[in-house]
């Protein structure tokens, strides 16, 4: 038997790598022998909370997998505002974008808290998309979810009062995760403006929301307590004519 093909023959890390990838949703139906020689050609990273791992119009040459911790894609403006793309946790993936259309980066990807993750070299990645529908399928339905969310978010920007559009934001970071987190990693900075509003108005809604019991909030987290209760403020939310 081809030495790469047996998993007791990787290293230690390379055995950890493994294991990672068969576990998330884009590789996991790809033959074992298929994983095991990817595995070889991976990088274990070890990141602090808020590093950089790659900036907006940087070269795209690897695509990521959380090992653990979390992820926060966003597009910034100037020095300290930004919008939050996603947020994302152990199992899934993010960096694709730029190498799936040989351009850069489209946004910047941060650590919210301390992470482990996985780095596939760009040629391997296109390889195993290229030579395997299942992968393949996989990032066309995320693609998809992308488009739904960004075309949601501009109706949301139009029809949608502050209360409504910052409840919309909250609800969108705690169920696109394959987890479904109530717990979010974010500064209220981030998620205010990522609802299109002040820093101040956020502050006073979110205010008002700890004391409803709809939401907690700690030093750069915020946790749902009440998930429904956000449901009806964006059901009944609407700027007026």
């Amino acid at each position: 038997m081809d030495k790469t093909t047996r998993l007791q023959d990787l290293s230690k890390e390379e055995q950890a790598i493994f294991q990672a990838l068969k576990a998330t949703e884009l590789l996991e139906k790809l033959p074992v022998k298929q994983l095991i020689e990817l595995s070889t050609h991976c990088r274990l990273l070890h990141k602090k909370k808020g590093a950089t791992i790659y900036r907006k119009d940087e070269s795209s040459n690897h695509l990521y997998i959380i090992k653990s911790g979390y992820i926060m894609e966003s597009v910034f403006y100037g020095t300290s505002a930004d919008i939050i793309v996603k947020v994302r946790s152990d199992g899934e993936y993010f960096g694709e974008m730029g190498m799936l259309t040989n351009e850069p980066y489209p946004n910047t990807a941060l650590t919210l808290e301390d992470c482990q993750l996985i780095s596939i070299p760009k040629n391997y990645f296109l390889e195993t998309v290229w030579s395997n529908t299942c992968v393949c399928k996989v990032i066309i339905f995320e693609l998809i979810d992308r488009l739904l969310n960004s075309a949601q978010h501009m109706v949301n920007a139009m029809y949608l009062d502050a209360p409504g559009r910052l409840a919309s934001t909250i609800v969108n970071l705690t169920t696109n995760s394959k987890q479904k987190s109530m717990n979010i990693r974010i500064t209220q900075s981030a998620l205010a403006f990522s609802s299109g509003m002040a820093r101040q108005t956020a502050a006073k809604i979110l205010s008002d929301w700890r004391k409803e019991g709809i939401i907690s909030t700690e030093r750069g987290k915020l946790s749902v307590l009440d998930f429904n209760k956000l449901l009806d403020i964006i059901l009944n939310s609407e700027i007026g004519d």
